[in-house]
């Protein structure tokens, strides 16, 4: 069940890096004001959460701790994706997410003796070649300050995967997940003591107001995709869902693929897309085919 959920995650995953690079490109002059926003309207969607429901229950008080500093640390490492945003785009910083995948069967096996099978390792690598692949084919940009900052926030996320899957082997889900997610508002919103953040921030505030339903829509796309993803490293091995968010560019490859067919309908030159697009298409979905191979790999292994 966890392959389920750890696809549906980086299907998500797809979508928000997608609607991250517009509002890097187009509404925000610096950047980091995504992890100002994310947080400010992650309030607003914590404060729904009585409405679900549902039973919460608060982990013991080192566990909780261990969420908040989770929370604090996957914000850090956004910090770090929204500053390769600014110089590269979601395609290529999607493919360098993938850096995780390779680090955590390492960290894995040496903090806590994890092991995966070879099956497992050739469809990780598959989808690392495949996720790389797609984004060679039309802009991939192998800038060493892309890389470098991905590296960062590819290790961070490593380290956060990790404290998911200790915590949720020792507390409630539902009320982990929650304490987490505090971690990633308090922390994102602790920019706001900086004058200059608060500068930046009010400068552009009109856009960010005229842009508000897309915000609020990549919040609510982003909490579930955390959901799903998080639910995944409980229920499977940290590594293999790692590997699994290694499908996200190509659904990120489809979602854009679906948008440019969209878009020809008012293009005055549909022809001059086609031609120039329908060259690579066999390509693209050679790789595309190659990912669900690594997702088959890593699927019947673990289910075996």
């Amino acid at each position: 069940m966890w392959i389920q959920y750890a696809l549906l995650s980086s299907f998500l995953w797809a979508i928000v890096h997608i609607l991250d690079e517009y509002c890097v490109d187009k509404i925000f002059s610096k950047p980091w004001l995504g992890v100002i926003t994310s947080s400010s309207i992650s309030v607003g969607i914590f404060l729904l959460i009585p409405f679900l429901n549902m039973t919460v229950v608060i982990p013991n008080w080192n566990i909780l701790g261990i969420c908040f500093m989770t929370g604090a640390i996957i914000q850090l490492s956004q910090l770090f994706y929204f500053r390769a945003l600014d110089n590269s785009d979601s395609g290529t910083v999607a493919a360098y997410w993938n850096i995780t995948p390779v680090l955590l069967p390492i960290v894995s096996y040496w903090l806590f003796g994890y092991l995966i099978t070879g099956n497992n390792y050739l469809g990780i690598i598959l989808l690392i070649i495949a996720s790389i692949g797609l984004c060679a084919i039309d802009k991939f940009s192998s800038r060493w300050d892309t890389l470098y900052l991905m590296s960062i926030a590819a290790g961070l996320q490593t380290i956060a995967i990790l404290l998911e899957k200790y915590i949720f082997d020792r507390a409630d889900f539902f009320g982990a997940f929650l304490a987490i997610n505090i971690g990633i508002i308090f922390s994102g919103l602790a920019g706001l003591a900086s004058t200059e953040v608060r500068i930046v921030l009010v400068r552009d505030l009109p856009k960010i107001k005229q842009a508000l339903p897309i915000f609020i829509a990549i919040e609510l796309i982003n909490w579930v995709a955390l959901y799903t993803g998080q639910i995944a490293v409980k229920l499977g091995d940290p590594a293999l869902v790692s590997a699994i968010g290694a499908s996200t560019p190509a659904y990120a490859f489809g979602l854009s693929l679906l948008m440019a067919m969209f878009s020809q309908q008012f293009d005055p030159h549909p022809d001059r897309i086609s031609q120039r697009d329908r060259r690579k298409l066999p390509m693209k979905w050679g790789f595309v085919g190659l990912m669900m191979v690594g997702v088959w790999l890593i699927g019947a292994s673990a289910n075996s």
